[in-house]
Formats: C-alpha cells, sequence, structure tokens
C-alpha cells in the first residue's frame, strides 16, 4: 500500500475484516507469517508497538472520555501527557491543518458522534499516526458530517506520507472515497480493485456464489398500513425518563402493518423511544397503549405479554447471551418447546433463516450478521409490534437483503415495524413513514421518501435542527 492514498477493506460478515484490522493495531497476534512495516519485518504488533510504527485505529465508537474537556482528550494517549497550552495550541494546529473546528473547553460528552471522530483524528494525526485503520466511521452521523469527515480524510493524505484504511459494508462510500479496494472472502484475499470502482466485480468477489449474491431487497407494498384497522400504538402526551435520559410530551398513532423509521443522529432520542415502547425506560405520565392495553408504569414482563419484542442494536452485550448455545437460547425464548429445542432450532434458525447447523455453538462465536438472524428467529411469530436499534448496522448486502425481506413478511401479516437507523438511505428505502429526532425531542412526522441526495440532506437538517418540518424535495 502507497502512502497518500485511501484503500476500503470489503467483504460480507465474517470474512476477516475485523481480524484483519486487529492484527495491524496490534490487537491480535496473528497465527502465522510476518508483518512489514517501512521495511522492517515483524512476527507480531502490540498496541504500543503499532502507535511506535505510527499505525492508529479510529473505531466504530471512539474511544474518549465524555466527562472530559475536549483539549484533555486530546492532552492523553500519547508517550506523555501534554499540559493545557501546548494541548490547546496544537489541537488548534492539527484543526486547521484538517479543515476541521472544534471547541476546545467543552466536555466531550456535549459533543457529535462526527465531532468525537474529528477529535480522533486531530490527536492521531497530531501523534504521528502515518496509517489510519477507520471501522464504519459514518456510521450514526449525518450526510454533511459526512463530507466534512471524507474532506478531513483527503486532507489527511494529502502530504503523501500517510494512508488511510476504510473498512465498511458501504460500497457506496468506498467508491466516492477510495482510490483502491480489497475484497476478503472467509479470511482470504480475493480481489483488489483501482478506481473506478466495478460494482458488479466487486460484488461478486465478495459472495462465493456471484450468481446468487442477493440482490438488494426493493421497496414493496408488503406492509402497507391499514386506514380501517384501529391503532395499534398509541401515546398521548407520553414522557418517557429515567435516570440519564428523557423524550417529553410525545403524542403518536401507528397502525398495524406500518413500517416506521426513526432518523436522528445518536443521543437525539430515538433509542430512547424504542427502549419506552419496550418498557425498558418507563413512561412517567401520559397514555401508553399497545391494542388498546395501557402499559404506561408497567413492567418490561406487561410489554412481553402485550406482544411487544425489542431487539437491540447491541446485539451480543443486550441481546442474547455470548457463552449460551444456540440451543439454549431456543429453550429460552420458547420454554413450552424445552424438550424439543434442538428440533426447533433447526426448523427456525436453520431453515428459516440460514445460521449454520451448530446448535451448540456459543452465541458469542457468530458473526454480526448471524448474531442478528439468530435475534430474529427468536422472535415470536404473533408478535404485535416489533422494535428494532439499526437491526442492519453494520452488516453485508447479503445480510441486509435477508433481514429486511424477513421484516417486510412481518409487516404484511400485521406485525407493526418501528426501526432506528443510522443509514439515512435505509431510512428511505425501508420506511414507508419517517420520525425524525432532535434534542431528545420529535421534530417530524413524515410520509416515506425517496432515496434521493436532496432528501437525504433534507433530514440530516432536520436531525442537527438546521431546519424545521416541511415539504421535502
Amino acid at each position: 500500500m502507497a502512502a497518500g492514498r485511501i484503500y476500503g477493506l470489503l467483504g460480507e460478515n465474517g470474512a476477516g475484516k475485523s481480524t484483519l484490522m486487529r492484527v495491524l493495531c496490534g490487537l491480535t497476534p496473528p497465527d502465522a507469517g510476518s508483518l512489514t512495516v517501512d521495511g522492517r519485518v515483524l512476527a507480531r504488533l502490540t498496541p504500543r508497538l503499532a502507535a511506535t510504527n505510527g499505525i492508529g485505529l479510529l473505531p466504530q465508537d471512539p474511544l474518549d472520555f465524555p466527562p472530559l474537556r475536549v483539549w484533555e482528550n486530546f492532552a492523553l494517549g500519547g508517550d506523555r501527557v501534554l499540559g493545557r497550552r501546548e494541548a490547546r495550541a496544537r489541537l488548534a494546529a492539527g484543526c486547521r491543518r484538517l479543515g476541521i473546528a472544534l471547541p476546545p473547553d467543552v466536555p466531550v460528552a456535549t459533543l457529535t458522534v462526527a465531532e468525537r471522530q474529528y477529535l480522533e483524528l486531530a490527536r492521531l494525526a497530531d501523534r504521528g499516526v502515518r496509517l489510519l485503520v477507520l471501522d464504519e466511521p459514518t456510521t450514526g452521523i449525518s450526510p454533511v458530517q459526512k463530507e466534512a469527515l471524507f474532506a478531513a480524510l483527503r486532507a489527511f493524505v494529502a502530504d503523501g506520507d500517510r494512508l488511510v484504511i476504510l473498512v465498511t459494508h458501504k460500497l457506496a462510500e468506498a467508491r466516492e472515497l477510495c482510490d483502491a479496494v480489497a475484497v476478503l472472502r472467509r479470511g482470504r484475499l480475493v480481489g483488489t480493485f483501482a478506481t473506478p470502482l466495478d460494482a458488479p466485480a466487486i460484488l461478486a468477489a465478495m459472495f462465493e456464489n456471484a450468481p446468487d449474491a442477493p440482490a438488494d431487497v426493493p421497496p414493496s407494498p408488503a406492509g402497507r398500513p391499514r386506514p380501517e384497522a384501529a391503532p395499534l400504538l398509541r401515546l398521548d402526551d407520553v414522557t418517557f425518563a429515567d435516570a440519564t435520559t428523557r423524550l417529553a410530551r410525545l403524542s403518536l398513532t401507528v397502525r398495524p402493518g406500518e413500517i416506521v423509521g426513526l432518523a436522528g443522529i445518536a443521543g437525539g432520542g430515538q433509542e430512547t423511544l424504542l427502549r419506552g415502547l419496550a418498557g425498558l425506560i418507563p413512561a412517567v405520565s401520559g397514555r401508553l397503549a399497545v391494542a388498546g392495553r395501557n402499559l404506561a408504569g408497567r413492567s418490561p414482563g406487561r410489554f412481553l405479554r402485550a406482544g411487544v419484542r425489542y431487539l437491540p442494536a447491541a446485539r451480543l452485550e443486550q441481546g442474547l447471551f455470548p457463552g449460551l448455545t444456540l440451543t439454549d437460547h431456543v429453550r429460552l425464548a420458547f420454554p413450552t418447546y424445552r424438550r424439543t429445542a434442538h428440533s426447533l432450532f433447526h426448523k427456525r434458525c436453520v431453515e428459516q433463516f440460514h445460521l449454520a447447523d451448530q446448535p451448540d455453538a456459543p452465541a458469542a462465536a457468530l458473526s454480526g450478521g448471524n448474531q442478528q438472524r439468530l435475534l430474529l428467529s427468536l422472535v415470536p411469530d404473533d408478535v404485535a409490534l416489533l422494535l428494532a436499534d439499526n437491526p442492519t448496522r453494520g452488516l453485508d448486502i447479503a445480510s441486509v437483503a435477508h433481514i429486511w425481506g424477513h421484516l417486510r413478511r412481518r409487516a404484511a401479516a400485521g406485525t407493526t415495524v418501528l426501526f432506528a437507523s443510522e443509514d439515512l438511505d435505509e431510512i428511505m428505502r425501508r420506511a414507508e413513514r419517517i420520525l425524525v429526532f432532535f434534542d431528545r425531542r420529535l421534530v417530524a412526522d413524515l410520509p416515506g421518501l425517496s432515496p434521493t441526495p436532496e432528501n437525504a440532506r433534507y433530514l440530516g437538517d432536520l436531525m442537527t435542527g438546521r431546519a424545521i418540518e416541511g415539504d421535502a424535495a
């Protein structure tokens, strides 16, 4: 890889992208072989050795200290901790070089996800990083913020002495930003492509059986709301609140079979709504009714009995038990089938959701896409309200197509689907109705929008407070 260029790393879930990234950054030792950095042959890297050799990682969720101020976070992480004056001066110089702006004296907790990425990018550049690895960097940021991030990355490599590796599942972003891409499949490098990138050839390399590589699920009339049906979900002046978050005075009606997308910058309020509708954050005032039953103030168990199911974004940490087997999960989800759990696992998980027939494997051994398939397989068929927080986050095109095919079939059968997504293209392509959140309040309730750049910018402006509700392009 040559300096002064931006490279993409693509592959389906489980292809080995994350493992390779961790090896490059010294987080995982290789089982065999060696690494050559600036002509030096190394058996392995440690995090300190990687930093010494100018290799840095910008993870999907930036690693920082939210209570500390921006300059204090910038001062940490090097061989020595910088003093206040030096840290502020070097932060300002780094921001100018990258074409970004950061307020040095505010707590990092007040920054957007994009601003936290800028801070980490400026810190890594200041520490002499020459190879920057980014893991899905556009997750949770608006289109305008994405454009600013891409401009900063181009500035990062402009001096011809640095290079960037972009790990992504979004082919469109790789085509927009990268000078070349490499494709992994089953842990092996199967192709490299230079610009202009040939999308069909890249997809064929990503999937083992190119003719069977799934096409994206097109928008369809499945799951269209039934105007004559009584509302499945009704909120009247509801306030959700716990010790850490609050979403106030929300009134909303959703009918059976609707697919509703929730758009917003991370922390905007969409996550609070999903958790509140699952009974995980209490409704401290107002009326929350599912199928006519008031559930405000009730326990999560009452929500489950009312036919509500929640799929968290943190699949392994919050949705599954890492050390339990796949069959154990089936037993927990369907207790009346405890004695026939192996048979049910094969019917639901293997036949319907195409999981590998490994009933005794632990959930932690699954890739992200297969974790999501497992979660969906554990949702009963008669669920009334399905709440999904970023159901396709970080997944390849095959997993995305499969999951959305399943969600559309659920909606066609009458299930109401509410999903949050940090991908505006997904919101526009999948949602028949869009709720937009900003600063922990609902700012727009829109009909479905076509996936155009103009509509993406409009939603981005709503999400960041730069627009008020009005007609989309």
